[in-house]
């Protein structure tokens, strides 16, 4: 599935970037109402950056796949 942002003047949907997609494909619309839109809008980085606590020291790039294809691996045996 593939998802992109539009904007919904009152009589047509502007996607936000190029659609590059079959004919006769199935497209889902949803619509998300401005508070939520707003709110999204307000959210900072300072506000949930709390959840990534991490002591230690830096982890690099090798050590990220790493520990991605160990979590693939491992939802998918």
């Amino acid at each position: 599935m593939h998802a992109i942002q539009g904007v919904y003047d009152g009589k047509m949907i502007r996607p936000l970037e190029p659609v590059r997609a079959n004919p006769n494909v199935r497209v889902i619309i949803t619509f998300m109402d401005s508070e939520q839109n707003n709110a999204m809008s307000k959210t900072r980085l300072e506000d949930v950056a709390g959840c990534l606590k991490y002591a230690g020291p830096a982890k690099t790039l090798a050590d990220m796949d790493a520990a991605i294809e160990k979590g693939v691996n491992e939802q998918w045996r």
